[in-house]
């Protein structure tokens, strides 16, 4: 038998024959403590699966004891636990390291260790490190070719740590290319233009900012720009601008390529672009040709042809993108892997532009790409004589209006969660108002429902409120005949009260599951919706309900985050069906459930994650009952700034606190590697780059 095999720990078919013949089981208790924990990686959300590779990597080792073997198998698991958590890395040594490891370590030996068992894990994958042992497994240089590197005091995966590293290198190569003089008499001819000549919107003109012209300076000049700022502050009307200014420079329409991490965010530019520029009210002739030709945003996946099937990518470094200008939008929700890929697509002469809040929720996967490049930016920008300013943030806020004391208080609360200020509650703009019970509740401002107990009477008030009215009530029940050229301008009237009510306001939740997660709220929405129209709540989806689509639908062109509702739907020489029926531009497409039926879901309630991008007259916020990790300052910010003038959360105030101090921990090492990398260069004015030997 193969001895790597043996180190495995598993209970195989050879172990219990020997058991059967007598003969002594020296491994019992390290598979017993290996059990261990795989039951303590369940509660921090790793599958036991994983576990079972550490295992396999670590028989890698054939040297090791039970002690050091088990060590090896927790350091290989807590690095799988960071990078769920969304870490490229995971310090392993010295005093940053004592929280997350002990966290994480802690659960995964549980009480199966005994009292003093995790501190001597702990010191025992310590002293692995410190000495260079499982030198097979891992590596203590930078292009070791191991599965785990050890950089003090840091443990990377060996592919993340080099994915780290190449985006690193192919943004710092973007960071030293200077742009020709001429380029900037150029660009302040063009943003004159293009002020001079703004959109307007019920007769009020649409005036860039200085910010907005300052960023939209830089993304027309550098070959990297990055535009921060929070909901509200104008990064779409930005968008618009740099278009308008870039093709004022010469560049066709054609070669701009515009894309988004979601379906959703990409068709929502789309039409915040078109939009845009309907409004001009003297369009010159760049406009117009930008109006005609024009390429759609698309999702990055799509953008670099991504194949599902073959699992690879149609553009990257050896066949890049055609595009002489990339802009991406919510660039905060890309991870490491996918802005690796798109900067690789990218020929290195080519622009990139990418908008997003470095304050709102990071990307589902690890990394957070964005908050790291601002950071990074910022620091590289402060030598002015050796690399360019390329980041801009927007700090004014169009979405909350201040002058209104109800979107004062959302403001006023949104900046308070974002400096991690505790006491809010005299805050400029009124503060957080306290109420007692849920038929205080004026849906106004900022107010917190704390009472025990609060959720079920809080969804009836909620569901009688922002719900159901007796416009809704009957509009939901009507049957709507759509023609051969879709549905008449009466309908499309009853439509847009329809769409218009339900997209006003939202529930949102920290999670899916748990009491106060997103499924049990819509499933008791859901109940309250058919008791009131009188129809069998086990129908999944009844006329009137609110429903999302949860994953792209290129065929339909309906994508991830995109909301429609259900309604009766009468096509011509047809019978009446429940459809969903989904707003485009201004007008309104119904589809057959049978084909979407796996795609949707009811969305009277959704998660914070899910609702980024996307604003509300109101929202509210369920907290959780006890303390999770996900509840974080980050998401607190992103659920809040969903809202323009009413924010109601609900659950313990304390927990509110706790969430409010908690940052997002995520170990990154992207804005360290863009740095080291620049300080190790000097601008070569031909364009490229030397390394100082």
């Amino acid at each position: 038998m193969d001895e790597r095999y043996q180190h495995l720990g598993l209970s195989t078919a050879w172990l219990q024959f020997q058991a059967f013949r007598g003969v002594p089981d020296d491994g019992a208790e390290f598979r017993r403590r290996l059990r261990q924990i795989e039951s303590g990686a369940s509660e921090l959300n790793l599958d036991s699966a994983a576990v079972h590779l550490a295992a396999e990597i670590a028989a890698l080792e054939p040297d090791l004891d039970e002690q050091q073997r088990l060590a090896l198998i927790l350091l290989i698991t807590a690095s799988l636990v960071a990078l769920q958590e969304g870490s490229t890395r995971l310090p392993a040594t010295g005093a940053d390291a004592r929280e997350p490891m002990g966290r994480i370590v802690g659960a995964l030996c549980g009480d199966g260790f005994g009292p003093a068992g995790p501190a001597a894990m702990l010191d025992t994958i310590q002293t692995m490190l410190e000495s260079g042992e499982a030198a097979c497994v891992i590596g203590r240089m930078p292009d070791d070719y191991r599965p785990l590197l050890y950089l003090r005091p840091f443990i990377y995966h060996q592919r993340v740590r080099t994915a780290e590293a190449a985006l690193a290198a192919l943004l710092a190569r973007r960071l030293t290319q200077v742009p020709p003089a001429d380029d900037r008499k150029a660009i302040d001819a063009a943003i004159a233009d293009i002020v001079s000549r703004p959109g307007a919107v019920a007769g009020s003109k649409l005036m860039l900012s200085a910010e907005q012209c300052e960023g939209v300076a830089k993304a027309a000049a550098y070959k990297l720009a990055l535009i921060s700022g929070g909901p509200g502050t104008g990064k779409t009307s930005i968008i618009l601008a740099i278009l308008r200014v870039l093709v004022r420079m010469g560049v066709k329409p054609e070669q701009i390529a515009l894309a988004a991490p979601t379906g959703k965010a990409a068709y929502r530019m789309g039409e915040s672009i078109a939009d845009g520029l309907e409004r001009i009210e003297d369009p010159a002739p760049a406009d117009r040709m930008l109006k005609e030709s024009r390429s759609a945003p698309a999702t990055v996946h799509r953008l670099l042809g991504y194949s599902p099937s073959r699992r690879r990518f149609t553009y990257h470094r050896g066949n890049p993108l055609e595009a002489a200008v990339v802009i991406v939008d919510e660039g905060s929700m890309l991870d490491l892997s996918l802005m690796e890929r798109l900067v690789g697509a990218i020929k290195p002469q080519a622009r990139l532009i990418v908008l997003g809040d470095a304050d709102q929720l990071p990307s589902v996967a690890a990394g957070a790409v964005f908050r790291d490049l601002v950071s990074a930016a910022a620091q590289v920008g402060a030598q002015p004589a050796r690399y360019p300013a390329i980041a801009t943030r927007l700090t004014h806020s169009y979405r909350m209006d201040t002058n209104d004391p109800a979107g004062r208080a959302v403001f006023s609360l949104a900046q308070a969660i974002n400096s991690a200020a505790l006491a809010m509650a005299d805050s400029a703009g009124g503060g957080l108002a306290r109420r007692e019970r849920p038929d205080e509740l004026r849906f106004e401002g900022v107010e917190f429902l704390s009472s025990a107990r609060a959720v079920e009477p809080f969804l009836d008030r909620w569901y009688g409120t922002r719900i159901n009215s007796a416009a809704i009530d009957r509009l939901s029940r009507q049957v709507f005949d759509e023609t051969e050229h879709g549905f008449d301008a009466a309908t499309q009237g009853d439509l847009e009260v329809i769409f218009n009510h339900l997209a006003a306001s939202r529930i949102l939740c920290f999670t899916r599951v748990l009491s106060t997660g997103s499924e049990r709220i819509n499933a008791g929405l859901h109940r309250r919706w058919a008791d009131g129209a009188g129809l069998a709540p086990e129908r999944e989806f009844l006329p009137g309900e609110p429903v999302i689509v949860t994953r792209n639908d290129y065929e339909r062109m309906l994508f991830n985050g995109d909301q429609g509702v259900i309604l009766r739907i009468r096509r011509p020489g047809g019978r009446a069906a429940a459809m969903a029926v989904f707003r485009r531009g201004g007008k309104f497409e119904a589809f057959h459930l049978p084909a979407l039926r796996e795609a949707l879901e009811l969305c009277y309630a959704t998660t914070i994650h899910k609702a980024q991008g996307s604003e509300f007259d109101a929202v509210a916020i369920l907290m959780s009952e006890q303390d999770i990790p996900i509840l974080t300052r980050e998401a607190l910010y992103t659920g809040v700034t969903r809202s323009r003038r009413s924010v109601v959360i609900v659950g313990p105030e304390e927990l509110m606190r706790v969430g409010i101090a908690r940052a997002i921990d995520r170990f990154s090492g992207l804005g360290e590697e863009l740095v080291r990398q620049l300080g190790d260069k000097r601008i070569d004015r031909a364009g490229g780059d030397r390394i100082q030997k």
